[in-house]
């Protein structure tokens, strides 16, 4: 079957769209659920990306793994690498209030960026570094390739969001929903709320490193300017503008928001060639913070609005 239909730029903005999906769930875990305001989204996706990277191209791994060994075995590490500093900021901001949640996380995002720029031997610096693609084996053209990975990307944003909807049908999104209401009250009823917040953390943290690998591979090419803060405002956007605490917010959110400007407004408006590379990046972060504010303002609930509390304590108490 011919795909000549397809554009490069659509694969791309599909798997883009896909990825945010993938980091608004995982943030839906983290703010809906739990009340963890993680500003630092865009840390954890460049930590996993630029882990994954480094193992990949700065490591010798033995001949004998090949290039898929030596390409899960970096992802397996990128993986472990984002959740362990998830783990520890997550011990940094756990017993914090809201600002101090935000200003951390936000910090560690600033921190990964300083370190992509000005740790050149292992990151490339400004310049970025060539990741290879475990594809070229089979020596494919690069639109099946790009469709292969954008594959990958929509199986993985399935997993997470069926781990989402399974977290809110079980006993410990019940615990997640009490420390996110009151926590100072689920921890006077004995429940473990720092451990709580910290496993969390790390494995949300540990799941945004993931996205951001499989954001590498599909780039073939690893810079700074693929962890602005342009990342982390899609995800929060998307997920307030779907209903932060509904299993199909960050879905709903984020196509109403990056899935029509990244697709509809770039691929299909008649623009002028000149905007793309420097107005429209610009316009689209000033269209994206705009709508956060009215949100905010008129539906702070999102479109969805708040989860059905009553029915799904009545069905977790049923199970």
């Amino acid at each position: 079957m011919s795909i000549d239909w397809l554009s490069a730029y659509l694969i791309y903005a599909l798997f883009t769209v896909a990825g945010t999906v993938g980091l608004a769930q995982l943030l839906h875990l983290q703010m809906g659920l739990a009340g963890i305001g993680n500003f630092g989204i865009v840390g954890f996706f460049g930590l996993g990306m630029y882990a994954w990277g480094v193992f990949q191209v700065r490591i010798p791994w033995p001949d004998a793994l090949g290039d898929w060994g030596s390409f899960f075995l970096s992802l397996v590490m990128a993986v472990i690498v984002s959740g362990l500093a998830g783990l520890l900021i997550g011990w940094v901001i756990a017993d914090l209030e809201g600002d101090g949640v935000l200003v951390g996380t936000l910090g560690f995002a600033t921190i990964m960026y300083s370190l992509a720029l000005s740790e050149k031997r292992w990151t490339g610096g400004a310049e970025g570094m060539a990741v290879p693609d475990p594809l070229r084996t089979f020596n494919w053209g690069v639109k099946p390739m790009s469709l292969f990975w954008l594959g990958v990307m929509i199986l993985l944003v399935v997993g997470i969001t069926y781990y989402v909807a399974r977290v809110h049908r079980s006993p410990y999104g019940r615990l997640l929903i009490a420390v996110g209401q009151n926590e100072p009250l689920a921890r006077s009823l004995g429940k473990p709320t720092f451990r709580t917040k910290l496993i969390l953390f790390a494995l949300g943290s540990a799941g945004m490193g993931l996205v951001g690998a499989v954001f590498g591979v599909m780039n073939h090419f690893i810079r700074p300017t693929e962890i602005g803060i342009e990342v982390t405002l899609a995800a929060m956007v998307g997920l307030v503008m779907g209903g932060s605490a509904r299993v199909w917010g960050a879905i709903v959110g984020v196509l109403l928001t990056a899935g029509l400007f990244d697709i509809v407004v770039q691929i299909y408006l008649p623009l002028p060639d000149s905007w793309y590379q420097i107005t429209l990046p610009v316009v689209r972060e000033i269209v994206f913070g705009a709508m956060l504010i009215l949100v905010l303002l008129w539906r702070p609930l999102g479109v969805l609005g708040d989860m059905r509390r009553d029915k799904l304590v009545e069905r977790l108490g049923s199970g």
